[in-house]
Formats: C-alpha cells, structure tokens, sequence
C-alpha cells in the first residue's frame, strides 16, 4: 500500500491504544516506519474567521505524540479511518489512481467524540532541499474546528475476509492465464498472508499495528490486504494493457474489485476497538 495509507492506519490504531491505556509501551514517533521519509509530522487547525467565510491555519500540535495528548485532552472515544469513493470514476477509476499521492479516493482519520467527530486530512510536501537525502516530506494533517456528523464504517471481517480471499484466487488465475506468471505469484503470495502465523514479516512496515492488540485473525487480514496492493504507476499492475477487449475488460473488472476488497479490509481491522 501507499506510505500515505500506511502511515495513517499507523497513527489511527497507535492512537487508539494511547486512548485506552494512557500511553504506549514502546516509542511512536519517529520510530515508527511509517516516518521513516517524513522530516515533519505535525497537526493544524482551520479556524473560521470572525465575520468572514475564511479559515486561517493555525499549527496546534507539532507531532504525532503531541496529537496523542491533545485526543485525550478532548475526550475522544475512538479513532477511525475514513474512506469515500471519488465522485467521478469514469474517466480515472480509483485503482488507477490508487498509486498516486492524493488519488484513489479520500481517505481521513475520523475523531470520534460524543456525539460528533473531526476529520482530519493529511497534505504531503515533497521537500526539494538536496541536503535532505531522507526525510523528503512534510506532512501536515488538519482539521476544521466545526463538528460534523460521525459515520460508523465498520465491517464484518468474515465476509471481508472471504471476498479478499476469492478475488485474490481469481485475479492470481487471471494472471496466470494471460502469462502474467510473476502477478499471479505475487496474489498468491498475498493470499497465503490469510493463513500465516506470522503474517508481518514478509511486509515492509511490519509495525503497523501495536503489538500485542490485534488477533492473529485481523493481523492476517490487514497484512494481506498490504501485500494485494499492486496498483501505481509505470511498471505496475496497473501498467498492463491487453490488446483483447474482453480480456480488458476482465481486467478492469478484477482490479476493481481487488482495490475494493483491500479498502474493505483494512477499514474492518482498524475500526474494531480492541478491548483489554
């Protein structure tokens, strides 16, 4: 999946148990791999001007555990993770644009307090200074301080789980019909995630999820539905063309759906609350 995602399924899921225990039993941020590229990861806020249909932006916490603090500070009960389709897919169905920065539809961490919710949205800079080998980005996530109606997108992991296991069964046997052997090693790589004891450790950011707070159950989901993603930009799933139209469309089809399945499911391992 993108950094972007990782990174707030990170501080969604961290946040949560930061909210049920106080703190955290081992450091966050910039430990985290989900920072690893960041320079800055910091929290602002759109204040509506008096007597004015303008915001101005206003910084209120400088990093993720400073975030931590001011979510308690504020009574929040849950964290989420938030997803909305893009409105016109016709022209660039979200898959094919899941790859790139801001694309693939809108993804937010929702703060659930009583009786509302914030949304908060992150904005990535790429930072140009050639001094900067590594840390190439600021990242800003906001809110507007007016409170909105909460949703409640929570899923059933089962069915999520069945229909991530079925579409990666039938786009790896797609692949492998169109000689696309290596994409059909990879989908079964992923699938096989859905029966792994340890389904971190063929993943990059094999801390995405607090440890110790996740049943194997919802690890595997989650970690299989990071290995599924294939869609981005040259050289990707999402760069092949089939000149039989049919063939196209079964494509298209599949790809879809896989895209789904993966939203699915990682929306119904975060937004579990975990007791304990």
């Amino acid at each position: 999946m993108t950094g972007t995602l990782a990174q707030l399924i990170a501080l969604t899921t961290y946040g949560n148990e930061f909210l049920k225990k106080g703190s955290l039993e081992a450091p966050f941020y910039p430990e985290n791999s989900t920072f690893q590229f960041c320079k800055t990861v910091d929290f602002h806020e759109f204040r509506k001007r008096l007597f004015s249909s303008k915001y101005n932006e206003v910084k209120i916490n400088s990093d993720p555990n400073e975030w931590f603090l001011l979510l308690k500070k504020e009574k929040t009960k849950v964290l989420h993770l938030f997803y909305r389709k893009s409105e016109d897919e016709k022209m660039s169905p979200d898959h094919k644009m899941a790859g790139f920065v801001g694309g693939g539809g809108t993804w937010m961490i929702e703060q659930r307090c009583e009786g509302f919710s914030y949304y908060w949205q992150a904005r990535w800079t790429v930072n140009n200074d050639e001094t900067e080998d590594r840390n190439r980005w600021t990242v800003n996530y906001g809110r507007f301080d007016r409170k909105i109606k909460s949703t409640n997108l929570v899923f059933s992991g089962n069915m999520i789980r069945e229909e991530l296991r079925k579409t990666l069964s039938d786009i790896s046997a797609f692949a492998y019909s169109q000689n696309q052997k290596g994409w059909s090693e990879t989908f079964q790589k992923a699938l096989y995630e859905l029966s792994n004891q340890t389904p971190e450790e063929h993943y990059y950011h094999k801390d995405l999820l607090p440890p110790g707070t996740y049943s194997l159950e919802s690890r595997q989901l989650l970690y299989s539905a990071a290995m599924s993603w294939v869609f981005g930009g040259m050289g990707s799933w999402n760069d092949i063309i089939f000149d039989d139209p049919e063939v196209e469309k079964r494509y298209d089809e599949l790809s879809a759906k896989l895209y789904g399945a993966i939203n699915d499911s990682v929306l119904a391992v975060v937004n579990v609350v975990v007791s304990g």
